[in-house]
């Protein structure tokens, strides 16, 4: 009979696997990286800008720059929203990145649409941790990592999306990557036979 078990178990268990509905079965972690696009908001006094006020502007530009979702929304009175508009394409902002919607005679509202993570928040034990049959990811499973890519990224856009390339040479990349690996130098080899002379300065 010590011969007949272990098959007798695995016919068993594949009979069990057999009656189970696989049609809910995440074969994928069930957290995935979320990315919205929320706005950060600035509002400026009539008259002279203080210096927390070009601080403030200086802070929005770097966002922008850094996470940008879409063109900067400014609306005010036309000279104050002007002024404005200036600083912020002194900061870096291009010109087609602003939207200027000039009226009034109040405050300048600044608005600046920035992409951000949307981090799960992790520890939930809202399911048992033992085996259901249907080899399920636990509720937890994979959490912290999404959580921290979140946390951690500089541009959330990257999450969903990939950024344009750099113009550089891929087989020139994989050579130098190549190179490094082996302890090699990865400095293009020096041109010889090149024309020209060296001059030298109080010789």
């Amino acid at each position: 009979m010590r011969f007949f078990t272990l098959p007798v178990l695995a016919v068993l268990l594949l009979s069990g696997c057999a009656d189970q509905d696989m049609s809910t079965y995440d074969a994928h972690q069930r957290f995935r990286n979320k990315v919205e696009s929320r706005e950060l908001v600035a509002s400026f006094k009539p008259g002279p800008l203080s210096p927390s006020d070009h601080a403030a502007l200086r802070d929005l530009a770097r966002e922008h720059g850094r996470r940008g979702a879409a063109p900067v929304a400014i609306s005010g009175p036309a000279d104050k929203a002007a002024e404005i508009a200036d600083i912020l394409k002194n900061h870096g902002i291009a010109a087609d990145r602003m939207a200027i919607s000039a009226g009034g005679d109040g405050a300048v509202s600044v608005a600046v649409p920035v992409w951000v993570a949307v981090v799960p928040e992790c520890g939930r034990w809202e399911e048992s941790i033992n085996p259901d049959g249907a080899n399920q990811n636990t509720w937890n499973f994979g959490c912290s990592v999404t959580r921290n890519i979140g946390l951690m990224v500089s541009d959330p856009a990257d999450l969903v999306r990939a950024r344009e390339t750099s113009g550089r040479d891929g087989n020139r990349a994989v050579d130098v990557l190549g190179k490094y690996g082996q302890g090699k130098a990865t400095s293009s080899a020096a041109e010889t036979g090149a024309t020209g002379t060296l001059s030298t300065v109080g010789k």
